[in-house]
């Protein structure tokens, strides 16, 4: 994994083990998200700075998470290094 539990736990500011879960959890679904915009897997800090954002956004709207402003989001972010086609 791109990011590691602990680099989104101090991302998060969470100090506690209780939501290791579901952090990691949201790790794997920002990651995906990611990679699906990006078309490819591809190492960049951009990419880790994408995924530590879709991270906090599902981890502070985890009850009321609007996927499809994430993915705009996550998106624009990514936009430079996406590829062209599959």
């Amino acid at each position: 994994m791109m990011v590691s539990l602990a680099e989104a736990k101090q991302y998060l500011k969470v100090e506690h083990d209780d939501e290791d879960g579901l952090i990691e959890q949201l790790l794997e679904t920002s990651q995906q998200l990611c990679e699906d915009i990006l078309r490819q897997s591809i190492y960049s800090e951009v990419k880790q700075t994408a995924i530590l954002y879709g991270v906090a956004y599902l981890y502070e709207h985890r009850e009321d998470a609007n996927h499809k402003e994430l993915k705009e989001t996550l998106y624009h972010l990514l936009l430079a290094e996406r590829k062209d086609v599959f």
